[in-house]
């Protein structure tokens, strides 16, 4: 059984359709890549999952748990943690307090203090700003912030919004590794970016373009592809 399953997953904002009768599957482990360019339905499909807004058609499965008509925090409590475009954390809070607000008792054995101590290990920059409001970080500081904040209730699966965007190319491939080793501590991880320098880290992914899936493959089929060479890396 897959760890996420999308099954002809169809979103519409009134009368336009963001998303069409998309599909993929992530096992355990993987890092599955939704590449595509601004308009191409891939943010429509993370806040679907999230349930931030509602699925016009098709399934949407968590081993095995259909996830449509939940409420936000419901999928939140069922191991799903978002980060989403633009990083969203509370400018006035400190650092600490940015991450403690996530923290949901029920969601995992663990205590606080071990989810904190887990994040500072993963990103030592924040836990050498603990007490510094989140809005006088850097940009790069807010995205490892908003990452640790999804990471404090030890998810199974991890979705980021284009988590490179804004980033210069040093802090974007710094994320990235930081985001091999959230893998690597178990972690299944759906990525969505227009950087295509990702699908190094990627086990697999699509690539979407006008809500539709164009291309649908392993690492290795998406690097090899004339479409994502041409379109993606220039040459």
């Amino acid at each position: 059984m897959s760890l996420l399953e999308i099954e002809n997953l169809s979103v519409a904002y009134g009368d336009l359709f963001a998303v069409r009768e998309v599909s993929f599957a992530l096992d355990e482990g993987a890092v599955f890549v939704l590449l595509g360019a601004n308009g191409a339905g891939k943010t429509s499909i993370l806040r679907s999952i999230s349930g931030l807004v509602p699925a016009r058609g098709g399934r949407i499965l968590a081993a095995g748990r259909d996830l449509r008509g939940l409420a936000p925090n419901q999928v939140a409590r069922a191991g799903i943690s978002h980060v989403p475009e633009g990083r969203q954390i509370f400018p006035n809070l400190s650092v600490a307090e940015n991450l403690t607000v996530s923290f949901l008792k029920e969601r995992t054995k663990e205590t606080m203090a071990a989810a904190l101590a887990a994040v500072y290990e993963l990103f030592p920059r924040l836990a050498e700003r603990r007490r510094q409001a989140g809005g006088t970080l850097s940009g790069g500081e807010q995205q490892m912030l908003a990452i640790g904040r999804a990471l404090m209730n030890f998810p199974k699966l991890l979705m980021l919004d284009e988590p490179s965007l804004g980033l210069s190319p040093v802090l974007a491939d710094l994320v990235f590794e930081r985001l091999a080793t959230i893998r690597s501590l178990g972690t299944t991880i759906l990525l969505v970016e227009q950087n295509a320098t990702c699908l190094e880290l990627a086990t697999g992914g699509i690539i979407l373009a006008n809500g539709r899936v164009v291309l649908a493959g392993t690492r290795d089929r998406l690097q090899d592809s004339e479409f994502v060479r041409r379109a993606y890396l220039g040459v």
